[in-house]
């Protein structure tokens, strides 16, 4: 009965977290639509993205803090009411203004969900299997791109651009409930194996300073990624949304396969999850190259985007789930995945609102021989420091 019950909560929670994706989704899918018809223009997207990550990143912070000391229930309810209350506003396509408060709403709503769905896993799983489970319950992050990129490109095709938010929206709002009578029993102290460590000690924890880094650079990369590849397949190849809409969505399904394969990439490096970003740092770097030297074929830049994707999963993997459950005994899962995701968004809140710009002026080339730069400095910097730890 236990057994079932973890399960189905579990199962939940995974849902959950793949309706917020699906209701962030929406604006990259949305964008080309929504410049089209003059709604928004593309450095305004930048704008939207760039500000969602920093408003999530902050919030991440706040709320990884608070979810060591709130009820997961109140949590992640308060997270999906608010979320799909703000997409449904954003589907009257209010002023760009308004846009920016609410698409800002919905950034701070999905902040409060992981860091508390984590704690939930600490609490109906002993930790042996709640490594195991995490690493399944991330592949709802490229669950939810796939079902993003599916059902907003169905959506906008049948019903126009602004149920791309309204449905999504609703959906999240309807997902409140089944999380609210499964997790209500989950209390703050339940949530965690110890007591908790000072949040100011975490700061000064080696292991979580030199984690940060990684985390930041892999951020400039990871929600770019999917903020961008609509636009880029529309701008670059001419190709109308129905059709881009092939090559966006086999880049999530390569991240979930990524993000699949973790398990085994992590028994592989040893369970060292240092190895495992360090080796897909440097993929990361490799699939770079085609996309900045020469105009590739669609094929080729679905590929390598798709490979960067997958990649950058990985790592996000290990930086943001498998790494913060080493602090379970002290009960800060949730405060060291607030700063670890605090870290990430922060990177892809700077790479959005530079790309926006960069894109505009420049094209897309630019943008790759960043990621490149980035994963390779974010290869020697791991390198270095693990020599150090060593020595």
């Amino acid at each position: 009965m236990k057994k079932t019950r973890s399960a189905l909560i579990f199962i939940i929670c995974y849902i959950a977290y793949v309706s917020i994706y699906v209701a962030r989704l929406n604006l990259s899918m949305a964008s080309p639509s929504l410049t089209e018809t003059g709604v928004i223009n593309t450095a305004q997207i930048g704008i939207l993205g760039s500000m969602f990550s920093v408003i999530y990143a902050c919030g991440r912070l706040l709320n990884g803090f608070l979810g060591d000391s709130r009820s997961p229930v109140f949590m992640i309810c308060t997270g999906l009411i608010l979320c799909g209350s703000a997409n449904l506003l954003i589907g009257f396509l209010p002023p760009f203004v308004a846009m920016v408060l609410l698409w800002a709403a919905n950034a701070y709503a999905q902040s409060m969900l992981w860091s508390s769905i984590l704690c939930v896993i600490t609490k109906i799983y002993d930790p042996q299997v709640a490594k195991k489970r995490t690493s399944l319950m991330v592949t709802s992050v490229a669950s939810g791109n796939i079902l993003g990129i599916v059902l907003n490109t169905l959506i906008i095709s049948a019903f126009g651009v602004r149920f791309a938010f309204i449905i999504p929206g609703s959906f999240a709002l309807v997902m409140s409930l089944p999380v609210y009578l499964l997790t209500r029993s989950i209390s703050e102290k339940d949530a965690s194996y110890g007591h908790h460590a000072p949040f100011t000690d975490l700061l000064s924890d080696s292991e979580v300073r030199k984690t940060v880094l990684p985390a930041v650079l892999h951020g400039v990369i990871k929600d770019n990624v999917s903020l961008w590849m609509t636009v880029y397949f529309v701008d670059t190849f001419k190709i109308d949304l129905n059709q881009s809409s092939y090559f966006v969505l086999f880049i999530p399904v390569v991240g979930f396969a990524g993000r699949m394969l973790y398990p085994f990439f992590f028994k592989l490096c040893k369970e060292k999850q240092e190895r495992v970003s360090l080796i897909f740092f440097a993929v990361c770097a490799a699939c770079c190259l085609p996309l900045f030297i020469g105009k590739p074929h669609p094929i080729v830049s679905a590929v390598c985007l798709g490979l960067i994707y997958a990649a950058v999963s990985v790592i996000n993997t290990s930086i943001l789930s498998i790494f913060p459950l080493d602090y379970a005994k002290s009960g800060n899962v949730a405060s060291v995945s607030g700063i670890m995701d605090f870290s990430t968004y922060l990177g892809a809140g700077i790479g959005s609102i530079t790309f926006g710009f960069v894109i505009d002026n420049f094209g897309y080339s630019p943008m790759y021989v960043i990621w490149a730069a980035i994963s390779v400095v974010s290869f020697v910097f791991m390198l270095l420091t693990r020599k150090k730890q060593k020595a």
